[in-house]
């Protein structure tokens, strides 16, 4: 079977805050391909984006092209730790890659980020047998009052649930994520939370674990949690309130 992986482009915005998906990295059958999530006029795709400030990426100046290469784009290559680090292994190490890593693979793992920057890269929501399915780190956590030994809590009681926050004032459909013992531990990141808010208001009841700990990293590294969830025939008949599982599923 050819290899298929997927990832998002994501912009925050930064003085509201707010995260966009404003494009999607695919590989397939040896070929790289990008392109903008124009097609959406959804809330955080590219066309949101750029009514509230973004600008396209001067690598990917045409929004309606369909971007391909052979090898992995130079702007998105240069986000990649440099092999020729004397880190490097340890690097791969902390990220639980093998030496037969990926590109793709590493770029999931470290999605891309270079400091402040105002980009990553993040799974997407992908359906399997009816099933939906990817993995996320928390955000906020930097911003909640966690107990000193927060990071020994969550080794070791690896169940979270999810708490819709109607009320929220920057995000309708926030999703707040509480751990076993009902610590606030951070959000599910705002570009997933329109999808996984309509699954929950749908009386839909995710399966959602910590994946690893790292508290020794940035606080948007600290917890990685894995998501699963199924989801119910996706036909739009009679499912208007799941139209946002739609826009996010590419």
């Amino acid at each position: 079977m050819k290899e298929h992986k997927s990832l998002w482009l994501v912009w925050q915005n930064v003085n509201t805050r707010l995260f966009y998906h404003v494009g999607t990295l695919s590989f397939y059958d040896n070929q790289y391909i990008f392109q903008y999530t124009y097609q959406s006029d959804g809330p955080q795709k590219v066309n949101d984006a750029l009514r509230n400030g973004y600008l396209l990426h001067p690598m990917f100046p045409e929004l309606k092209k369909e971007y391909k290469s052979t090898n992995l784009f130079g702007a998105f290559k240069r986000r990649l730790p440099s092999e020729i680090r004397v880190d490097f292994q340890g690097i791969l190490n902390d990220l639980h890659l093998t030496e037969n890593y990926s590109d793709m693979e590493l770029l999931e793992r470290t999605r891309g980020k270079l400091g402040s920057d105002q980009y990553s890269f993040e799974k997407p929501l992908k359906i399997y047998d009816s099933v939906l399915k990817t993995s996320f780190y928390i955000n906020g956590m930097s911003y909640q009052e966690l107990p000193e030994n927060w990071y020994d809590i969550l080794k070791s009681h690896k169940n979270v649930r999810l708490q819709l926050e109607p009320e929220n004032p920057v995000d309708e459909n926030a999703i707040a994520i509480y751990s076993e013992f009902d610590v606030k531990l951070g959000y599910v990141p705002r570009f997933y939370s329109s999808g996984i808010s309509a699954l929950l208001m749908s009386g839909m009841s995710p399966n959602i674990k910590v994946n690893y700990v790292n508290e020794e990293a940035s606080p948007s590294w600290w917890v990685k949690l894995d998501f699963e969830c199924e989801v119910p025939t996706l036909t739009k008949d009679g499912l208007s309130n799941l139209d946002p599982i739609f826009e996010q599923v590419i």
